[in-house]
């Protein structure tokens, strides 16, 4: 596995999410495919925190819709469908889902529905100042970070507010 992958993910794509094995052919040619169930305790044993409840189909879709570009380049200002920033991957993933948001960070953070951290579900948009990325459930959160980096999954850490499409 190269070094463009962060270790809790190598870790979720070593131990298979569902017991078995990842191959190249789960993926597409471009970047894999995490296999479901994706929501586990991170590597230090740290839980997700409380659900008000299961994702809404709209939100299942946009989930299933970052799961399925983990891997893709970042890139600034990048909507898809190759390449995204942080905030073009939380408005590609609604946009997928059928719902349309806005489209920065900051646009999303003003005018979008604020909800507690402590009743964050799948789907909802994680934000702290200036980056955005869309929680997917069992302490993880799917975001594009930087130039030069790829879509992830990262422990849910350091963001300030949750917000509801």
């Amino acid at each position: 596995m190269s070094g463009r992958w962060s270790p809790l993910l190598a870790a979720l794509l070593a131990a298979g999410c569902a017991g078995e094995p990842w191959t190249p052919s789960q993926g597409s040619s471009s970047y894999p495919r995490v296999p479901a169930p994706f929501d586990v305790a991170g590597p230090h044993g740290e839980t997700a925190p409380p659900a008000s409840g299961p994702p809404t189909d709209t939100a299942a879709r946009a989930v299933a819709f970052v799961k399925g570009k983990l891997g893709a380049p970042y890139c600034w200002g990048g909507v898809g469908p190759s390449c995204f920033d942080c905030s073009g991957l939380t408005h590609a993933a609604w946009k997928a889902a059928g719902r349309s948001i806005p489209r920065t960070s900051e646009q999303q953070r003003s005018g979008l529905t604020a909800v507690p951290l402590g009743e964050i579900r799948p789907g909802d948009i994680v934000w702290r100042p200036g980056h955005v990325g869309l929680y997917v459930g069992g302490g993880l959160v799917v975001h594009a970070t930087k130039t030069g980096d790829v879509v992830r999954a990262h422990p849910l850490a350091g963001y300030v507010k949750a917000l509801r499409p």
